[in-house]
């Protein structure tokens, strides 16, 4: 009863005041868009940050992310050349191998952690009202995203290999590990697809 009260009272004064039915949805309308595009930057305005501030430190640690990646890389690269030297030591040769394929799972994450970033940053490039940015960071996930496949796919080709080493000196323990590390990297391409 208070309610519709209160209603009513509301309603003559817009009729007083000179605003209509139609011009009161105009009014709400313009209030909520308000209220919509105030809570859009509340995201980032609740951490204290600009959208374009906020994009920038996603860019930033996407970019961390790509270099620790490649880091990873190189160490793989490292460890694979280290298993072909010690080719006439099999069980030696297969750890390096498998410590190869464990380089390219750990590249593997932190490109695929550098992708969600860009994405991050898109959006608050996005909501920055910078689309130019936006689209750059959103190619740069998609790149990173299939570096990740990449390496996905060298560390599980790294496993077959170290899994034969460990065949060949009957080294069942250490052969069980490496297909099972060979089935998870395929298990993630599929997931990733």
């Amino acid at each position: 009863r208070k309610n519709r009260m209160v209603r009513m009272e509301m309603a003559k004064r817009c009729l007083r005041l000179g605003v209509g039915g139609h011009s009161l949805k105009r009014l709400s309308s313009l209030l909520v868009a308000g209220l919509f595009f105030s809570w859009l930057g509340y995201g980032y305005a609740a951490d204290g940050l600009s959208p374009r501030h906020a994009a920038e430190q996603w860019e930033e640690i996407a970019k961390l992310r790509l270099q620790a990646a490649r880091g990873h890389e190189l160490q793989s690269e490292r460890k694979r050349e280290g298993a072909f030297r010690l080719s006439d030591v099999p069980s030696t040769a297969g750890d390096a191998l498998d410590l190869a394929g464990d380089e390219k799972y750990s590249a593997s994450d932190d490109y695929q952690k550098a992708s969600k970033h860009w994405e991050k940053a898109a959006k608050a490039f996005r909501a920055a009202g910078d689309p130019d940015k936006a689209k750059d960071a959103l190619e740069n996930a998609a790149i990173a995203l299939d570096a990740a496949r990449r390496a996905l796919r060298e560390g599980a080709e790294f496993y077959k290999l170290a899994e034969e080493q460990f065949d060949s000196v009957n080294n069942l323990e250490r052969k069980i590990m490496a297909l099972k590390k060979s089935a998870r990297n395929i298990e993630r391409l599929m997931e990733m697809k």
